[in-house]
């Protein structure tokens, strides 16, 4: 599944749909830990949902200070991160990791596209840089995991 999130017109969009990516993600890794029977695996994607509620903490200044909401949660999408973990689970951990991986390539490509913007500078191309760097690693050590 391609994410659109990153291609938005407005930096606030873009902003605001990249939170709900992130709150897409922490749903995924609560249906994921939930099911893992791998006790390491479960502690690396604890460490993992952190970086994601990172992601929400460094964006909301920004957010704000465009004088815009900061979403309180996902978007609809989390129906299918969220479920594709969930089908997996019926096949082990293996899987289930493979069903994140996944996730995050979506999430890695709209760091992406949201850091390599013209109107994105600054600080806020850092953290965008680094949560594409964090979704980068997190996509390769599931994709070795499983």
């Amino acid at each position: 599944m391609v994410t659109l999130v990153g291609n938005e017109s407005e930096l606030t969009d873009l902003l605001q749909n990249l939170v709900r990516l992130d709150y897409d993600a922490i749903d995924a890794y609560d249906a994921a830990i939930e099911r893992l029977e791998d006790t390491k695996a479960q502690e690396m994607l604890r460490a993992f949902r952190k970086d994601h509620e990172r992601h929400i903490a460094d964006l909301t200044p920004h957010i704000t200070g465009l004088g815009a909401e900061v979403p309180a949660g996902s978007g609809p999408k989390h129906l299918l991160t969220e479920g594709k973990v969930k089908v997996a689970a019926l096949a082990g951990d293996s899987a289930i990791l493979t069903a994140m991986a996944t996730n995050e390539v979506e999430t890695e490509s709209a760091y992406r596209s949201a850091s390599e913007r013209d109107d994105v500078d600054g600080e806020l191309a850092e953290k965008l840089r680094a949560g594409m760097a964090d979704e980068a690693r997190h996509k390769e050590w599931m994709k070795e995991r499983a």
